[in-house]
């Protein structure tokens, strides 16, 4: 593929916009994912090619939405190795609130009913966890599940954790077409960036039922196991949600 040409399956909220307009729209998108927490102060951002694919537009399009989301002050580039874009510690709510608010007023009443169906599949997977899941699997969520209890205040840390604590969940469930429809569906629910908002007013909330999910597999409880995940995927509108107060706020 061209470096520069768009993926495969544009997001819903870009398509038919000029490229000066998409280039906008996908600089709110950032902002937005900043707002939310799907990247936190200090953490470098997805490399341009990678954020092409994922937004299915094209690299000179990330590349023009960055230079506006720079310009607001949220992030930073930085020269040499281990290099690249990052988020600054700069509060998105004092300089870029009408951006988020405009995103989230348009994609929340069209993801909710994405969020429900999200919210079924992942009982499911947990469903089939607690009745699959092997001795090797209990070993590997109890580990994963302690290492998140530790995470501290490192947002950044904790959404590569539970990446890999829900990872281990699906694998658990023994079923691949069960895992690619999640992680399509992560991705459709998530404003197409493909990781889970991370804020520290949620991270007790997140623990507490990390613990009630993995407890519930590990012990071979289906029917919790399942209750607990179809209520918990559903955080991430509710931090959605919360964002939006906030920017209506200022």
């Amino acid at each position: 593929m061209d470096a520069d040409a768009p993926g495969p399956g544009p997001d819903p909220g870009l398509v038919g916009l000029t490229r000066a307009t998409m280039a906008g729209s996908v600089a709110e998108r950032l902002v937005t994912a900043i707002a939310v927490g799907t990247y936190s102060p200090g953490e470098r951002l997805p490399p341009e090619r990678e954020l092409a694919t994922r937004l299915a537009v094209s690299r000179v399009t990330v590349r023009q939405a960055l230079q506006r989301v720079t310009e607001l002050g949220l992030v930073e580039s930085r020269r040499g190795r281990g290099g690249g874009t990052f988020v600054t510690a700069v509060a998105w709510h004092e300089v870029a609130p009408e951006e988020a608010r405009r995103t989230l007023e348009v994609e929340l009443p069209r993801l909710r009913e994405l969020f429900d169906y999200r919210c079924l599949v992942e009982g499911m997977i947990a469903h089939a966890a607690a009745r699959r899941r092997t001795a090797a699997d209990v070993e590997q969520l109890q580990a994963a599940l302690e290492e998140f209890r530790r995470t501290g205040e490192d947002m950044a840390v904790a959404r590569a954790l539970d990446r890999r604590l829900h990872g281990l969940v699906g694998a658990a469930a023994q079923n691949r077409h069960l895992v690619a429809l999640s992680a399509h569906l992560t991705t459709a629910a998530t404003l197409g960036f493909g990781a889970e908002p991370y804020e520290p007013d949620f991270f007790v909330r997140a623990l507490h039922e990390h613990e009630e999910l993995i407890g519930a597999v590990v012990a071979g409880d289906a029917a919790r196991a399942q209750e607990v995940a179809t209520a918990h995927f559903a955080l991430t509108y509710v931090t959605m949600e919360h964002s939006l107060r906030r920017a209506v706020e200022g």
